[in-house]
């Protein structure tokens, strides 16, 4: 019998935005954005452009799933008879 074992361990995308004190009184963030094929960190000054960087990242991830539903239940046009 001849079977083949795939390994498909593929994590879902996921995001962290972590608190940081590099100094007495200034807090920063980190948003650490995971992928299954890399991971990335970015650092933000505020929580609001931590946030928006997540925004952004979230859409890119779920946009193309979105692209293939929506082909998937808008029928195609008919095609119109050609005059001759």
């Amino acid at each position: 019998m001849n079977t083949t074992n795939q390994n498909n361990n593929t994590a879902a995308p996921s995001v962290t935005i972590a608190p940081r004190n590099p100094a007495r009184g200034v807090l920063s963030f980190v948003v650490t954005l995971t992928t299954h094929k890399d991971v990335r960190s970015y650092p933000c000054r505020s929580m609001e452009s931590a946030i928006k960087l997540v925004e952004r990242f979230i859409a890119g991830v779920t946009k193309p799933a979105r692209l293939a539903a929506q082909a998937e239940t808008t029928p195609a046009p008919a095609a119109e008879p050609v005059a001759a």
